[in-house]
């Protein structure tokens, strides 16, 4: 099984296998209403996007973030950057939740592998937990991931 990776902070370590927060507000990928577990292919591109969407607070206030690995079925649909529309890089995510709607209604594959925003040559893995292989993913181990401090500047 693949290995995906998901850094969370600490108050919602016991959760890492949740898509609720997705499904509460909504993100690049998936409106408000619609939950999907959020993951990356390496660890180093889920502490670069979470670095990317880290409040503009001090070093020194930041969280405890936990690095997750999870384990999932080999039922990926990945695409490339050249298949990704026009508008995927969009700053307003109005469009982009939509681009995936058939298989946010529909899941025919367990995962998308979708371009990272961010890092655009590593994958950003998105999990929809309504699809029947979703049972078997499972958590592999956490562990705290450390920031060093000059990956963070005020």
């Amino acid at each position: 099984m693949p290995q995906v990776y998901r850094i969370i902070k600490e108050k919602f370590r016991n959760e890492a296998l949740s898509s609720e927060g997705s499904r509460l507000f909504g993100a690049r990928w998936n409106p408000k209403g619609t939950g999907v577990l959020y993951a990356t292919s390496t660890p180093e591109l889920g502490l670069v996007e979470t670095l990317a969407h880290a409040p503009g607070i001090r070093y020194e206030d930041l969280p405890v973030y936990w690095l997750s690995t999870i384990a999932i079925p080999d039922d990926i649909r990945y695409y490339t950057r050249q298949e990704m529309p026009d508008y995927w890089q969009d700053k307003n995510y109005e469009r982009t939740q939509y681009w995936l709607k058939e298989w946010l209604i529909n899941p025919d594959v367990l995962a998308i592998g979708i371009p990272s925003v961010i890092v655009p040559f590593s994958q950003n893995i998105i999990v929809h937990p309504r699809h029947p292989l979703f049972s078997e993913v499972s958590l592999l181990g956490q562990e705290r991931i450390p920031i060093d401090k000059r990956l963070w500047r005020q």
